[in-house]
């Protein structure tokens, strides 16, 4: 768990401010009977946190249901990060700090189960989920970018050299095309990597178009990531996805 230098903000469903930023937070209520996920969402270019209640789905009833927690980066124009991008200069390196911050509050004001922190995020904020399955492998388990994955030159370093997290990625295939990225040669790019690495991933090409992952795969992609809590080697996918996940979903070799 990473260690913050700012005072914890009071984790409740709403919006709350860390650093200048605005954080939209899904909260639910603390249970001692069992342990809460965490799951930090990245919007595309032009949108908001809002967009993690279409795009997360019933993962996001399901994690705050057991006292867990989502959070929703907003990133505009007057405030952004810095340094290091991960893609077009909507979301940089230096903005998993306010993940570490959410992350760490919520293990002292919630009942964390801390092998169970994901992340997701679509478009631009899809890459973001790549890039943070590199940049925090010390502490995420897993990553379902939608239209998302790594640009390979934006990829930032493992902050824990001997891991990455596992990743089920969903693009639409050949039309997933967006101001010159191929999200589906992104995606690709994040998975073979995340394997040479020693790493765990699964492919699903819908063919619908950028970020129009449907309600099936979506739940596919949270079933994968509540199958793969942190350190979990091997995969209990290693010989193929279940029957119920879209047949276009495949165990990257």
């Amino acid at each position: 768990i990473p260690t913050i230098n700012v005072a914890c903000p009071t984790l409740a469903t709403g919006n709350v401010t860390v650093n200048g930023r605005n954080i939209r937070l899904w909260v639910g209520t603390r249970r001692e009977d069992v342990k809460g996920a965490v799951m930090f969402f990245w919007h595309g270019t032009t949108r908001n946190s809002g967009d993690a209640v279409w795009a997360l789905g019933s993962a996001l009833t399901e994690i705050t249901g057991e006292g867990g927690i989502v959070a929703a980066f907003d990133s505009t124009p007057a405030l952004r990060g810095s340094g290091q991008t991960t893609a077009n200069s909507v979301w940089f390196v230096s903005d998993f700090e306010l993940a570490d911050i959410i992350l760490k509050c919520a293990t002292e004001q919630l009942n964390i189960d801390t092998r169970r922190v994901y992340s997701s995020g679509c478009s631009a904020g899809g890459l973001q989920t790549g890039a943070m399955a590199y940049a925090r492998s010390s502490y995420l388990a897993g990553v379902m970018p939608d239209s998302g994955g790594i640009i390979t030159f934006f990829r930032p370093a493992q902050d824990d050299p001997s891991r990455v997290a596992a990743s089920i990625t969903a693009h639409g295939g050949a039309t997933d095309v967006v101001g010159g990225t191929n999200f589906g040669t992104t995606s690709a790019a994040l998975n073979d990597d995340i394997t040479a690495k020693g790493g765990f991933a699964v492919n699903c090409n819908h063919g619908g178009g950028h970020c129009m992952s449907p309600g099936p795969l979506k739940t596919a992609q949270w079933e994968f990531l509540k199958a793969h809590p942190f350190g979990t080697n091997p995969s209990p996918y290693a010989g193929g996805v279940p029957g119920s996940f879209p047949s276009y979903c495949q165990v990257v070799p």
